[in-house]
């Protein structure tokens, strides 16, 4: 089965460079795919770490929120992505490290993911540290249910993170507005 990915905002910028997926973006959507399933969204209690074993140091996993205090907390985050923040996000609100501008808007997007076409999200944004260190990442999301608590989380890995970087973490960071996004058809097309 082909998988239609649709670009639901690309940067305008001149001179960028258009996204293309990884292979690991891909191999992380088979495994998602893989989970066994009633619909499109697997419910939480399937989710087995066996099947992302290759994935767990990348991956993260966040509740989504109404209310702009809990919009977007993070439930697990791996070993690479703690390592090059300098933090533990468990618990934390993705929405705290963002830029103030953007607070309002940031991260309601992944919402559309369990909207009438439920669909995945590949994503390509920047980390900026506090020492002026960037990095590009990218980063692959993919929605999951909590059927028995009504919860929506989205299981995600972020590719970019250097575990050799020539900069120190101290947790001071933020995540700069997404440079492409696009939407991945999960069977039941995308968002317009």
């Amino acid at each position: 089965m082909t998988r239609r990915i649709r670009p639901a905002h690309e940067s305008e910028t001149p001179g960028t460079i258009p996204a293309f997926r990884s292979e690991v973006s891909i191999a992380f959507e088979r495994a998602w795919s893989a989970i066994p399933k009633d619909g499109l969204v697997p419910d939480k209690a399937d989710l087995r770490p066996e099947r992302f074993a290759p994935f767990l140091r990348n991956a993260y996993l966040v509740e989504l929120h109404d209310e702009p205090e809990r919009r977007v907390l993070f439930r697990i985050a791996g070993e690479v992505i703690r390592n090059a923040l300098g933090v533990d996000l468990r618990g934390r609100n993705y929405i705290d490290f963002v830029p103030g501008e953007h607070r309002d808007t940031s991260g309601t997007s992944m919402k559309l993911m369990f909207g009438a076409q439920p669909c995945g999200r590949w994503v390509r944004k920047e980390v900026v540290h506090s020492d002026g260190f960037r990095q590009i990442l990218e980063l692959t999301q993919l929605p999951v249910i909590g059927r028995a608590s009504g919860l929506q989380l989205v299981l995600g890995i972020a590719e970019g993170f250097g575990e050799d970087v020539a900069h120190t973490s101290d947790g001071r960071f933020r995540f700069e507005c997404l440079d492409h996004e696009q939407f991945i058809d999960i069977g039941a097309g995308v968002p317009e």
